[in-house]
This record gives structure tokens, sequence and C-alpha cells, in this order.
């Protein structure tokens, strides 16, 4: 029984720990803020759409369209674009009298926000203003005024495809917004600007992403099926050997939801959706990695294959129990008992260490009071994700009028 407890224990804490080891490399190689480059008198004014796709968003998306018409750059050359998608509110009058082009969206299949941004971004492509790159934003998105100018520079830099930096604008007005603040700090802010630093693509966050023309164009929107359009698509860019560059400069507000039950069906289709990554995409990524030793494709194979945070975390909880069940069989400590109390000390340490790194405020320190019990929540997700995955289907994050971002200065 000992000898079987320990080899368990070997299994489970050789999978933690090579977790852990790529979470705290990226945690090492994040912390250094990298900024864009710097701005030049040469550089060529583009032309930029600005889309939204909207689901009954009328409470929140006039002051999105405000926002990004107040972006600091030549008004001649970005337009904002609206889709209302299969809207049964004012969703449409409302961004059209805030000042956006309005696109309606009536026609099939519907339900998922993907289909929306591939309609659109077919209809801007064949536009005659002929667009430079295409910017996706959330309905409730509200933009720094310098967002455009960052990427612009970017693309002088050679970017092909740019991801700025979601901020949770609204962590104080709940224990589990200030969590999902903690969170986006942690797989935005550090996963992403590690992978900027070590030359890899960043993960496409679904808001504030921009697109070079000719990217589309190459490699069309993918994924408009998918529960996690987004990440999809990055996978995909990356499978086509097109980087994803990140910048913390360009950066986007938007609200988190606040209440238990309004996340669940959220993370339920995030969960999903990587599931759905894992089955199409582990196999691709590891040819890819073995045959041509490309490293990005190596970056995003770990990122499906390894278990997430959360797991890692009760993992690392449940080897503890393991080892002192084995201890009280045998009536003796097991020699692995300390190297499991390290896994476990470093799965507490790191939250707090990327927290330190974001300088983050005292609330998301606060929220980590009831961070067990979000780890919970979001293993028990995994798991019902894993059980009925075919039942799985897309739901609208719901926006409340009062947790709507302020709009910045």
């Amino acid at each position: 029984m000992r000898f079987a407890i320990d080899l368990l224990s070997c299994l489970l804490g050789a999978v933690i720990a090579a977790g852990l080891v790529y979470h705290y490399f990226l945690l090492l190689t994040g912390g250094r803020h990298t900024n864009a480059p710097a701005d030049s008198n040469d550089l060529s004014t583009l032309r930029f759409a600005l889309i939204t796709p909207a689901h009954n968003e009328q409470d929140v998306i006039a002051a999105t369209v405000r926002r990004l018409r107040q972006i600091d750059y030549p008004v001649a050359y970005f337009d904002v674009h609206v889709v209302a998608d299969h809207c049964s509110d004012a969703t449409a009058a409302t961004a059209e009298a805030a000042g956006a082009s309005v696109h309606i969206r009536s026609d099939e299949p519907r339900g998922r926000k993907g289909y929306a941004v591939d309609w659109l971004i077919k209809r801007l492509l064949v536009d005659s203003r002929h667009y430079d790159a295409i910017a996706v934003f959330d309905a409730d998105s509200r933009v720094d005024r310098d967002f455009l100018t960052v990427v612009q520079r970017l693309f002088a830099d050679g970017a092909q495809v740019v991801q700025g930096r979601h901020v949770i604008a609204n962590p104080d007005n709940s224990l589990f917004s200030a969590l999902a603040d903690a969170d986006m700090r942690l797989n935005n802010r550090i996963r992403n600007q590690a992978k900027e630093n070590l030359g890899l693509s960043a993960r496409l966050m679904g808001d504030a992403m921009v697109f070079r023309r000719q990217v589309l164009e190459q490699h069309p929107w993918i994924g408009a099926q998918s529960l996690t359009e987004d990440r999809d698509y990055g996978i995909y860019l990356v499978t086509q050997r097109v980087r994803i560059r990140y910048t913390p400069d360009a950066f986007s507000l938007g609200q988190a939801v606040t209440r238990w039950k309004d996340a669940t069906p959220q993370r339920l289709r995030w969960y999903g959706g990587a599931f759905d990554l894992q089955r199409r995409y582990l196999r691709v990524l590891w040819s890819l990695t073995w045959r041509q030793r490309y490293w990005d494709a190596l970056d995003k194979f770990l990122e499906l294959a390894l278990p997430p945070f959360s797991l890692l975390a009760l993992g690392s909880v449940a080897l503890i129990i393991l080892q002192l069940v084995g201890a009280l069989l045998s009536r003796q400590p097991s020699s692995l008992f300390w190297g499991s109390a390290t896994l476990l000390f470093l799965a507490v340490l790191y939250p707090f260490l990327g927290l330190i790194a974001t300088r983050a405020p005292r609330r998301a320190f606060q929220a980590m009071l009831i961070g067990p019990f979000y780890v919970l929540w979001r293993v028990w997700i995994g798991l019902w994700v894993r059980l009925r995955y075919r039942n799985l289907s897309w739901s609208r994050t719901r926006r409340l009028e009062q947790d709507a971002p302020v709009e910045p200065e």
C-alpha cells in the first residue's frame, strides 16, 4: 500500500511540478514591462475600422461608442462600427445615436459572438474605404485615448497582430470582481508580457485586439462556431506562423461580473472552449514543435496540455493529504513529504507574487482570502465541462448598468 501511495505521489507531484515551473517561468520573465517602439515622424497614418459586436447591449453601447470616437488619432482615419446581432432591444438605435456605423445582422446562424465578428469582418474587407487594420472591442470597452497611436507604432515595427491590455474596471464592486481583477493580472499582464519578452505569441483576449488587413485576408477568421473564438483564432494564427504581439501601453477597461451565478455560465463556456481546443490543436502543435522546432507552437502546446493553475493548487493540497494518509498507514513519515509541502507552498505563493509584480491594490490581496473557494469553484466547472461537454452552449456575458466602467478622464 505504501509503495502504491508513493508511486501515485511521484506521478502527481511530477505533473504539479511541471505546471508550477511553467507558471513561475512566465512570472519571472513577465515582470519586466517593455514599452512600445518610440514615436517617429516617418510613420504613415493607417486607416482603422473599430468594430464592436453587440447583442442586446443598449445599457452600455453608447458610452463605448463615444469613447472609441474620442480616441486621439486623426478623425478621417478611423471609423466605429457596431454589429447589432439579433438584438431585441434598442442597441442599434442607441449605437447610431452615439455616432457609430451600425450593421444589423439577422442572418443565421445565431447565438455566438464569433458569428457576428466573422460577418462584419467580411463586410469591412470589401468596404470601399479599404481599411489597413481592424480592431475588435467588447460592447462595454472604455478604450485609452492613445490606443491607436501605440498600435500604429507596433505595426510600423513589423507587427501583424496586436493584443492590448485588458483591465478590469470594477474591482471594488464585489469580492468576485476583485478576484477577476487578480486573475486578469496573472493571465493578461504577466502571461502575455512574458510571451512578448520571449518573442512568443500572446493570447488573444477577445477585447483590444487588432489585425492587419493582410492577416485577415490570408488567414480568414476561424472559430466562429467556437465557444472561445478569440483564443481559437489566436492558436490558429500561431500554426500559420503569425506572431501576436502584446503591449500593455494600449489598454481597454471592461467590467467583470460581480456575482458567482453570473460568472458560472461564462466560465463554463471558456472551459468548454479550452477542452475543444485541446482536442483539435494538441497534435498539430506537437507536430510543429517536434518536426520544425517551432517554439511558439511548444508554448501553446504547454498552455493547452498542462493543468490550469486552479487544478495545480488543488492537486498540491491532495498531494499533502495523500502523504499524510500514507504516514498514518505505515506509521512513519514519507521521504516525499517535504517535497510535497514545497509544491504546496509554491502554489500558495504564486498568486501573491503575481499581484506584487503587477502592483495590485490592497483589495486584490484581500480577495485572496476567498481564493480557496474560487479554486474549488473553477475545478468544479472544469469537471462539469469534462462530463457534459456536448451539452454546452454559448451564453452572453451579463453586463449590468451599475457595473459599467467609469470613463477615464
